[in-house]
């Protein structure tokens, strides 16, 4: 007999009694039935149910059985149980009367229907394998043995767009891989998606032509190996399946004669948070064929990973290394505490290095292994090592007052947890001469793609680096990213470049009193603004929109509720149109689905907003009323709420987890104005900390996708002058170019 059939002879058994596949986001119901063992469950005997890592499905409830997300426990006759729901992760069924024996049933029911209620909101991404675990301690004495899991799959929903994604650089003649991208609300592979898509681009060959019908096997993404350009000049592939009126362009590309020394590659070199790892592969095969990631790190906080997880990472990781179509990022998550210095990411130049965590070594590690208990500790170890770290703002923000610049050449400035433009900021007020990068450090296994959901932890779309290097290797990654040829985005495949008196970036050089500036963009969208630093210091702002219609305002809430992880600000309120009324209205970067608006009068518009660290809002047309012309004399009020984001903890006396997101009370604002004082300048409210604020404006109109121009500086100041660039495109999505360093001896 195996030692799961023992196991479960003993401990029993947890079985999915309902369908095994549910589709994400959906209202659900999950029907588990715990089988007593040979154990048995007598009174005051536990069954602990637990799923494998973080999610948002919706909390189950356990007061109203009429009302969506009821858990209802179900013993047998004669028995008697009560329900605790400890964390978002766990279920604790408590026998209070009776015995079950063996073979003996309790059902556990999610989302319970029987009352009433439409079911329970199953989590918003997708997921071949989320299982349910069973402890049970049949006494409560707390001897307990694990029951046999249950298991169930999510899959995507229906298609609700299209993506294309192609390299950045393509030679002419030369054969490149296309990946076409049928997606559900929440970003997933549409799976049941069997439209047909239309390719087309100037000069664009695909070896099956170019209409192309998704079926079974494609499961919502198809990979198009051999595709050709036989000239240059297109700058993006456009996809359409006007059936369903699906249309989408590619990201920016750049078709050469020649290809360029350096390359643009894009990659998301911090994610990886899960809990099993049996589910490793699955990561990077998602980063490789579903994201069409040139490279990817599993960062798993190290704390929480065992040698033997992280053994098995590394088999992974050489699995799929595959030289010029994809490269993982070997390394982990060093996750200290803020007093040891907080979290930074470290990848090494080779594989099958050995992990030196923060902590745990004693409980997760082999008997040799030993912690690295501060930063300082982890620069020592590493120090003239070909390993690279990374700060940033995960679980815990990085402390900056510890740095090595021999290890540390760029800090992350965005994920899901947000953007995080201070501690780009602090960085350059400390001195430090550091590059910028992205990731999405989630949970969900979706690498270079990941969306928040409703997780109570994540504001935002993951992030991505943008890298420049002569190959798509392991070295030539970890090179470029040394030498700061890096940049960091909010997942926009947005490209740019930048050089300063012809050095490009991430480079330091000798300048004389004057520099020469020069920006090229090409965005994924409408460009709004672009940005020109030296240091902390604004030199120019580069404006790229149209003139407003007048007819037309733009509302938009920013900023973040502290310099530490987990501040976001929750914003709600509404937005009048006084005597006018609304006509179309659309969102401004909702990246979480908590966010949206609803009409509560021809006039009037309630809001609500989830953010961190990046403007987000409305768009909204006006009319007069029943559809006359605006009058300038339209008085336009908005009216927001905020609430705070902080983390609690309860354990001893506050001072450790568990961790739960709380919000406290923050500022209020009323903005008043006319459509005509709008024309003259934008209403806003600066609320005074992280770019905490409110505008109200006319909402300037789409005028181009891409822009070049020059900037001089006459006034650079001795020492090292850090000159970088942001880049906002209309539709919120941001990218942080990262500088170059002009040293004037004066």
């Amino acid at each position: 007999m195996s030692s799961t059939a023992q196991q479960s002879d003993e401990w029993g058994s947890l079985e999915l009694v309902s369908a095994p596949l549910i589709e994400a986001g959906e209202l659900v119901t999950v029907h588990l039935r715990y089988i007593a063992g040979t154990a048995g469950l007598a009174p005051g005997g536990t069954v602990s149910i637990t799923t494998t890592s973080d999610s948002d499905w919706a909390p189950p409830q356990l007061a109203d059985p009429a009302a969506d997300g009821f858990l209802k426990a179900a013993p047998p006759p004669d028995c008697a149980v009560s329900v605790h729901t400890p964390d978002h992760k766990s279920i604790v069924v408590t026998l209070q009367s009776g015995k079950l024996q063996s073979g003996d049933a309790i059902d556990i029911v999610l989302g319970d229907r029987s009352g009433g209620g439409l079911g329970l909101r199953a989590q918003t991404f997708y997921e071949p394998r989320r299982y349910f675990h069973c402890e049970v301690d049949p006494t409560g004495s707390g001897k307990h043995g694990t029951a046999r899991s249950a298991v169930l799959q999510i899959a995507g929903g229906n298609a609700d767009s299209l993506s294309a994604i192609a390299p950045s650089d393509i030679e002419v003649g030369s054969s490149f891989a296309l990946l076409l991208k049928a997606e559900d609300r929440w970003g997933n592979p549409a799976e049941q998606y069997r439209g047909t898509v239309t390719v087309s681009a100037p000069g664009l060959i695909l070896p099956d032509g170019n209409d192309l019908e998704f079926d079974e096997d494609d499961a919502g993404v198809r990979r198009i190996d051999d595709a050709v350009f036989t000239e240059a000049g297109a700058t993006r592939i456009d996809l359409e399946d006007a059936a369903n009126g699906l249309t989408a362009s590619s990201n920016q590309i750049q078709i050469a004669r020649e290809l360029p020394a350096l390359k643009l590659y894009w990659g998301d070199p911090h994610s990886g948070q899960i809990f099993d790892a049996s589910k490793i592969g699955d990561y990077f095969r998602y980063a490789k064929e579903v994201s069409a990631l040139d490279f990817a790190g599993y960062q798993r906080n190290d704390s929480a990973h065992s040698t033997d997880d992280y053994h098995h990472q590394q088999s992974e990781e050489k699995v799929f290394h595959e030289p010029g179509r994809f490269v993982p990022l070997p390394g982990f998550e060093w996750s200290g505490n803020l007093a040891a210095g907080g979290h930074h990411n470290v990848y090494f130049g080779r594989f099958d290095l050995p992990m030196k965590r923060w902590n745990g070594a004693e409980r997760l590690g082999r008997p040799d292994e030993t912690d690295l208990p501060h930063v300082r500790d982890l620069h020592n170890y590493y120090r003239g090592t070909d390993t690279v770290i990374t700060p940033h703002v995960g679980g815990q923000h990085a402390d900056l007052q510890f740095h090595d610049p021999s290890l540390e050449p760029a800090v992350e400035v965005t994920s899901t947890h947000g953007s995080f433009e201070w501690i780009l900021r602090e960085s350059i007020e400390r001195g430090y001469e550091m590059g910028f990068v992205g990731g999405n450090d989630c949970h969900t296994g979706r690498p270079g793609d990941d969306r928040p959901g409703h997780q109570e932890r994540r504001y935002s779309k993951g992030g991505l680096t943008g890298v420049y290097a002569d190959e798509l290797t392991l070295k030539g990654i970890l090179n470029a990213i040394k030498a700061k040829r890096v940049y960091a985005t909010t997942g926009a495949r947005i490209r740019a470049m930048v050089t300063v008196d012809g050095h490009f970036i991430g480079e330091k050089f000798s300048c004389g009193n004057s520099c020469e500036i020069k920006v090229s963009v090409e965005g994924t969208a409408p460009l709004e603004r672009i940005e020109v630093y030296r240091g902390l210091e604004l030199l120019h702002t580069e404006h790229l929109t149209g003139p407003p219609t007048g007819s037309r305002i733009r509302v938009l809430w920013n900023g973040a509720s502290r310099m530490s992880s987990y501040s976001g600000i929750s914003w709600d309120g509404h937005i009048d149109a006084g005597t006018g009324e609304f006509g179309d209205v659309s969102p401004v970067r909702f990246d979480s689905p908590r966010s949206g608006f609803e009409r509560t009068g021809k006039s009037q518009l309630a809001v609500e907003g989830w953010a961190c660290g990046y403007p987000s809002g409305v768009v909204a047309d006006l009319t007069g009323k029943s559809g006359a012309a605006i009058s300038p004399d339209t008085e336009i009020t908005v009216v927001l709420n905020s609430r705070l984001v902080i983390g609690e903890t309860f354990g001893r006396h506050g001072e450790v987890g568990p961790r739960k997101m709380a919000l406290a009370r923050g500022d209020s604002v009323r903005i008043s104005a006319t459509l005509g004082q709008l024309a003259n300048r934008p209403a806003t409210i600066d609320m005074g900390h992280l770019n905490r604020g409110v505008t109200l404006e006319l909402a300037p109109e789409a005028a181009t996708d891409r822009a070049e121009f020059t900037v001089t500086d006459d006034d650079v100041r001795p020492g090292v002058n850090p000159y970088w660039v942001k880049v906002v495109q209309q539709d919120m999505e941001m990218a942080w170019i990262s500088p170059v360093f002009a040293d004037y001896l004066g």
